[in-house]
């Protein structure tokens, strides 16, 4: 039986782009408009873009101007709060998600500021789902598995939070907010708190939420990743004794988590 293969820039053109970020100077404001530049191609497929960030005291004027050179019609919201590393993430996630909820924005694809992509994105392959992600993983994520590829394949899902699409209108919520508030309300009694609040809430990952509301909500997902390309990831993993799972400055099927402007990138 022939079928036709769809193509992710069919779900790109009825998608909203969200892209969320902290924001604490002039100079990260050019890097942004240096990064939507570069994705200009294929952030001009989008049906609409969201632009999401905390920041410090700043000038939100040539923030704005920035983002509406490029996209005059974009949303631009901003967290009345920062309430620092993680917390500040996962509160963005929820107000670029919410806004699509309100909106009755059916698609969302959600990225990070420091998102690079390549226009061979448009033409990556893909199958009918509700959620299509890339898989997060890191040395002690492949330890679990024994570096058995092939289970890592079947039953590893720990699903990225730089990039992934969302039919949103098949779910409740994404990040349960009451138990991030209580959680944050709780490690404001911590003395010397170091920052990883995972290490004080077991669990407490934004990859765990995303995973959690996919799984909540019994959405049918698909892999960006092809298995021949995530096999050359985690050989790289393993040799290069990555642990981080956020896949800095690896470009996978087009797409990059350029977090690392100084350093090179991986061509995988």
């Amino acid at each position: 039986v022939l079928c036709s293969v769809m193509k992710l820039k069919t779900l790109i053109n009825k998608s909203y782009y969200g892209s969320i970020g902290y924001i604490d100077n002039r100079d990260s404001i050019d890097t942004l408009g240096s990064y939507l530049l570069h994705n200009k191609l294929v952030l001009d497929e989008f049906e609409g873009h969201i632009f999401a960030f905390t920041h410090k005291d700043l000038d939100t004027e040539h923030l704005e101007e920035t983002i509406s050179s490029l996209y005059p019609n974009a949303i631009i919201l901003y967290l009345d709060k920062n309430r620092g590393h993680n917390f500040g993430t996962v509160d963005l996630d929820n107000l670029v998600f919410d806004y699509c909820k309100d909106n009755n924005i059916e698609w969302l694809c959600k990225a990070s500021n420091d998102i690079i992509l390549q226009p061979e994105v448009l033409e990556l392959p893909i199958d009918e789902a509700d959620f299509y992600y890339m898989g997060s993983i890191g040395l002690g994520g492949m330890v679990k598995y024994d570096f058995d590829n092939q289970r890592i394949i079947n039953e590893d899902f720990f699903p990225q939070t730089n990039f992934y699409f969302i039919n949103v209108s098949k779910t409740d919520y994404l990040n349960d907010k009451e138990y991030i508030d209580k959680t944050y309300n709780e490690i404001q009694n911590v003395p010397d708190y170091n920052g990883r609040i995972w290490e004080y809430f077991q669990g407490w990952t934004c990859e765990r939420f995303l995973k959690n509301c996919v799984e909540r909500n019994n959405l049918s997902k698909y892999h960006l990743i092809p298995q021949k390309t995530y096999i050359k990831l985690l050989e790289l993993i393993k040799q290069q004794q990555i642990h981080d799972c956020s896949h800095k400055n690896i470009m996978i099927e087009g797409i990059c988590h350029y977090q690392n402007q100084n350093q090179k990138i991986t061509v995988l």
